[in-house]
C-alpha cells in the first residue's frame, strides 16, 4: 500500500475514503454483534463472556470512530487525527 499524500486528495478521493471508512464501521458493528452473542452464550465460560462483552464495546467504539471520520471526509475535510 502506498502512503497517502493528504495535500493531493481530490473530492473523489475523499468520497472513496469515506466509503471505505463506512464499510469498516459496518464490519466493526458486525464484530460487536458477534461479541454480544458470545457474551450471552451460556456455553462459554464466565471469563470468555466477560472478554466478549469488552470486545463488543471496543468494536462499537471503533465503529463510531470510523463513522465520525467518514463524516469529516464526506464534508470534504481531512480528519484532525490525520494531521
Amino acid at each position: 500500500m502506498n502512503p497517502i499524500d493528504i495535500k493531493t486528495l481530490t473530492t473523489a478521493d475523499l468520497a472513496a475514503l469515506a466509503a471505505d471508512f463506512e464499510a469498516a464501521a459496518d464490519r466493526a458493528e458486525e464484530a460487536a454483534k458477534d461479541g454480544e452473542a458470545a457474551a450471552t452464550d451460556p456455553d462459554e465460560s464466565p471469563a470468555a463472556r466477560a472478554l466478549a462483552r469488552r470486545c463488543a464495546a471496543i468494536a462499537r467504539r471503533h465503529a463510531a470512530d470510523y463513522r465520525a471520520e467518514a463524516a469529516v471526509l464526506r464534508d470534504g475535510h481531512i480528519p484532525d487525527s490525520w494531521i
